[in-house]
């Protein structure tokens, strides 16, 4: 500093990065494809769902375990800690500015523990619980929100769904399947899952359950021996999948895994259903507003995992698009973002249909103590914004240019 402010040009370079950083510049959004996480190996249990531009990621091997809340950008916004460092989650889920979480001690009997579903308000730092089970055996491995509502997939083998009522703090069971239920998904009144048939058919099929009239219906073309039961709503849609062909009985019971994906799209206002694209691979469809989203793969690879391409289906003109390379498996879809992850390493990554990710709007991050005992917080500067690092040294350049400039001229 000494030497600028002697030097022949140093007071308009001085000058010149002054202005530089006391000059605005508004916060433009990053590209596509940010990388969100990557931590952990593929023996590690994680999960990750994206709501109103957060991401909730949870990864088993993270000491002490947290539960990591990012902004679409890849920016650190909280960390909150389970009950105790020994503590497990079996489901998690972000909506509506909370994340839901279902926690369990791995120490414990399988046969005698129990399991506390959480709800954390990201606004208010206050964490309640909601449910716990009862009884042997007793999971929570899938939670759905939406507004008040939260419902959970539960029993001893993934066979119970529980509505839970967030204004009253009620909780009732409102199906319980022969078998196993599958998917699960919740927008606004109505909830929809897979399940084995209710008549006691062979297949699956597609229930779409509405919340104020507590009506069950079923989708009739999902009552198939094609049907894998999986799918997302929003709205009146509901996306869910089929095999493309026909089940391989060689080994004495109806196989899937090679027949193909057959990607279907319902209009409950209509009753209609339609095939939206044939795949080589089955693959699990989201669907938020006009858009659906799915994997498409080349075909079945259990040596190579990224081998996928998110694929892009606009409802409103019936076109079709490619999006992010070399994926596993898509984690969750949610107003125009894809939480995307790879295995290898394992990651989640965040890309918008827009071809932008908005970035974090403040300039500081909010993050909770890691302290289960503490419910203060820590604000931490956020990194630096490449943008405007390269708008001040451009600036910098721009001054010692004018200023030779004028050097120049003075001794013509």
């Amino acid at each position: 500093m000494k030497f600028a402010m002697k030097s022949s040009f140093g007071y308009p370079v001085l000058i010149t990065i002054i202005l530089s950083l006391l000059i605005p510049f508004p916060c433009i959004a990053g590209s596509s494809d940010i990388l969100i996480i990557k931590e952990g190996s593929q023996m590690d249990w994680a999960d990750a769902h994206i709501d109103n531009n957060l991401v909730a990621a949870f990864v088993s091997s993270t000491k002490p375990p947290v539960i990591k809340v990012y902004h679409a950008d890849g920016r650190l916004s909280t960390e909150i800690p389970l009950s105790r460092e020994v503590m497990k989650l079996d489901a998690l889920e972000i909506a509506n500015g909370r994340v839901y979480y279902s926690e369990y001690n791995p120490e414990e009997a399988g046969y005698l523990r129990n399991e506390t579903v959480y709800e954390y308000n990201l606004t208010t730092r206050e964490k309640r619980i909601i449910y716990t089970t009862s009884g042997p055996q007793q999971k929570i491995t899938k939670i759905a929100a939406s507004g008040d509502n939260v419902v959970l997939r539960g029993g001893s083998n993934n066979q119970i769904l529980i509505l839970h009522t967030g204004s009253t703090g009620t909780s009732r069971q409102i199906f319980t399947s022969n078998s196993m239920i599958h998917s699960l998904a919740l927008d606004g009144d109505r909830i929809m899952w897979g399940s084995e048939r209710v008549d006691n058919e062979p297949g699956r099929e597609i229930h779409i359950y509405t919340i104020s009239t507590e009506e069950d219906s079923i989708i009739p073309e999902s009552k198939s021996i094609r049907t894998w039961g999986y799918g997302d709503i929003s709205g009146n849609r509901v996306v869910w999948n089929m095999a493309a062909g026909e089940p391989d009985t060689s080994l004495g019971y109806p196989n899937l895994v090679n027949a193909g994906g057959d990607i279907r799209l319902t209009d409950l206002s209509t009753g209609k259903t339609q095939s939206i694209e044939i795949l080589n691979t089955p693959e699990t469809p989201f669907i938020s507003g006009d858009s659906v989203v799915y994997l498409k793969k080349p075909d079945i690879d259990y040596n190579n995992s990224d081998t996928g391409t998110v694929r892009v289906y606009d409802i409103s003109t019936g076109s079709f698009s490619d999006i992010a390379s070399e994926v596993a498996s898509i984690s969750d879809f949610n107003s125009g973002m894809i939480l995307w992850h790879k295995l290898k390493p394992m990651s989640f990554w965040v890309t918008s249909l827009s071809g932008n990710v908005p970035a974090t709007s403040s300039s500081i991050i909010t993050t909770t103590n890691a302290n289960p005992e503490r419910t203060d917080t820590a604000r931490t500067p956020a990194p630096e914004s490449l943008v405007g690092a390269i708008i001040i040294v451009l600036a910098v350049i721009a001054g010692i240019v004018v200023h030779v400039t004028l050097k120049i001229g003075r001794y013509r």
